[in-house]
C-alpha cells in the first residue's frame, strides 16, 4: 500500500520506568536524543498524516517541540501509566474520521535503529484495509506494524501494556534483525549500539 494512504502513529508517551529518573527518549544516542532518530526517519516518508502520542507538554517540552517542527499532529496521553494501549486508542480515535486513511503504521519512539527501508517493507506488504503486517526477529511479533482500517474497532477495545500484540501475532510477519527491532529500556541498552546503515544492517 502507498504510504500516502497510511497514517504513521509514533508512540512516545511511555513512563521510562526501567530507565531511572531520566526520560529515556531524551537520552543521547549518537549525538542526538533517542526519540529524534525515530521521529526524523518516519517524518522523511510521505505519509497521509504524522501522528504522535506523547506525555503532556510539561513533562516532555523538548519532545513536543521536535514533533511540532517535523509536522506531527500531537495527541496528549495524560494517563501513560495505563500502558501502550491507551496511546493506540487515542491515535485510532483521531484518524478514524478520515476515510482516506486506509490503515496506520505503528512506530515506537524507543526503537531508534529502524531504517526507512524497513518501514517501507511493512507498508508495501499491506494489501488493503484487512491487512495486518508485523515485524519479527524470528521469535516474536512487534512494531513497526501496519494495521488496516477494518481492525480499528478492535483496537479501540485494547487495554493494558500488551498493546496490539495478539492482533499482530495473527498478521503477516516481516523478518529483520533483532538489532534493528531492539528498543531502549535501560541505560545499558544505549551502550555499544552499532550504527545502522541505510540498507538496514548494523555496521
Amino acid at each position: 500500500m502507498r504510504t500516502e494512504r497510511i497514517a504513521a502513529v509514533l508512540l512516545a508517551a511511555g513512563m521510562s520506568s526501567r530507565f531511572g529518573e531520566e526520560d529515556k527518549l531524551m537520552a543521547e544516542l549518537r549525538g542526538k536524543p533517542v526519540v529524534a532518530h525515530t521521529l526524523e526517519t518516519v517524518a522523511s516518508m510521505a505519509f497521509a498524516e504524522l501522528v504522535a502520542v506523547a506525555r503532556p507538554i510539561r513533562f516532555a517540552p523538548v519532545i513536543h517541540r521536535k514533533l511540532d517542527r517535523r509536522g506531527y499532529t500531537i495527541i496528549t496521553n495524560d494517563r501513560p501509566q495505563e500502558g501502550i494501549s491507551g496511546s493506540i486508542v487515542r491515535a485510532v480515535r483521531h484518524v478514524m474520521p478520515d476515510q482516506k486513511i486506509r490503515g496506520i503504521l505503528i512506530c515506537l519512539a524507543d526503537m531508534p535503529d529502524v531504517p526507512q527501508s524497513h518501514y517501507n517493507r511493512i507498508c508495501l506488504a499491506a494489501e488493503d484495509i484487512r491487512s495486518v503486517v508485523a515485524s519479527t526477529d524470528g521469535f516474536s511479533s512487534s512494531p513497526p506494524a501496519f494495521i488496516g482500517r477494518k481492525h480499528f474497532e478492535e483496537l479501540l477495545g485494547l487495554k493494558g501494556d500488551q498493546g496490539a500484540r495478539a492482533l499482530l501475532s495473527r498478521g503477516l510477519q516481516i523478518e529483520t534483525s533483532g538489532a534493528i527491532l531492539h528498543d531502549i529500556d535501560t541505560p545499558e541498552d544505549l551502550v555499544g549500539r552499532p550504527q545502522i546503515t541505510p540498507g538496514g544492517s548494523p555496521s
